[in-house]
């Protein structure tokens, strides 16, 4: 088709730094990391900083510094830019991605979003409520089954919550039959488990010390700086190690970092923060 784009082939080299810097896939998982990470992060970063570009471009700059650092690893070696370095700055990158899919704000990001413990419970009355309706009309002369489809959650808590939920789907599907008989679907029965699934989720991001969405991209700002860092550090590196090779100099030099933070301003009394970008990067005036 004229004028359609062409897909960019990857060679093999950038298909294995990408496998090599995935997202986490679990929050066990990336909390790993992030305790790996953690002595050097400490040392490191002395103050979090935001994005000032889109966090997509920034992932872009450090996978192919990494890649760089990688095809230049013996020289880098014998420069005091080891292993150890290269495994600190891949796992960043790995933390980066993971946080920027999880706790990014806007449409294209944000696929893992702290919930307060309310917002659980709150979204999932609607079912709750259409399934009470469901039990009482299937079971209207069995009230002790019935009443089993009429809990509520009386503490407003996240345990309780799973809990309920977990009861409430055993008992739906133990009783199915009865229940699809006067009108209960499949469908039905696959919401109540997206619920309870976005309530474990909830929990289990909790054992990071999330508890608000704030909390979530304050973390995710100091991972950014955290990577930043290390990028500008292999930067360096790459440039004193490869100093008397002309074209491999040249390419870690052209890795920049100089628009990817920025210092977060303090927001004063009577005005508003600073507009952002879904990305987290500063709007355009």
């Amino acid at each position: 088709m004229k004028g359609a784009l062409m897909p960019i082939a990857l060679t093999p080299e950038q298909q294995t730094i990408l496998e090599e810097t995935r997202a986490a896939s679990t929050p066990a998982e990336f909390e790993a990391l992030l305790v790996a990470a953690q002595p050097e992060t400490d040392k490191i970063v002395r103050e979090s900083l935001a994005p000032n570009q889109p966090i997509g471009v920034t992932l872009t700059e450090l996978r192919d510094l990494f890649l760089a650092v990688t095809q230049h690893a013996p020289k880098l070696d014998a420069h005091n830019y080891k292993a150890e370095r290269r495994a600190l700055f891949r796992d960043a990158i790995r933390l980066l991605e993971t946080a920027h899919l999880w706790f990014g704000e806007g449409h294209r990001t944000g696929a893992f979003r702290v919930r307060t413990v309310a917002e659980v419970v709150e979204a999932s009355r609607p079912w709750r409520a259409r399934l009470a309706a469901y039990g009482e009309h299937a079971f209207a002369f069995e009230p002790e089954i019935a009443d089993v489809f009429g809990d509520v959650n009386t503490t407003g808590t996240l345990d309780e919550e799973v809990d309920d939920l977990r009861l409430l789907l055993q008992a739906a599907k133990q009783h199915q039959g009865a229940l699809a008989a006067v009108g209960m679907s499949d469908d039905f029965v696959k919401q109540g488990e997206g619920l309870l699934r976005e309530a474990e989720n909830r929990d289990l991001l909790g054992v990071l010390g999330l508890r608000n969405q704030e909390e979530a991209m304050l973390l995710r700002n100091r991972i950014l700086t955290y990577a930043v860092l290390l990028g500008r550090q292999a930067r360096a590196a790459g440039v004193n190690a490869c100093f008397d090779d002309a074209e491999a100099r040249r390419r870690f030099e052209a890795t920049s970092f100089r628009e990817a933070l920025r210092r977060l301003r303090p927001k004063r009394r009577g005005t508003k923060e600073e507009p952002t970008t879904p990305d987290g990067a500063p709007a355009d005036s």
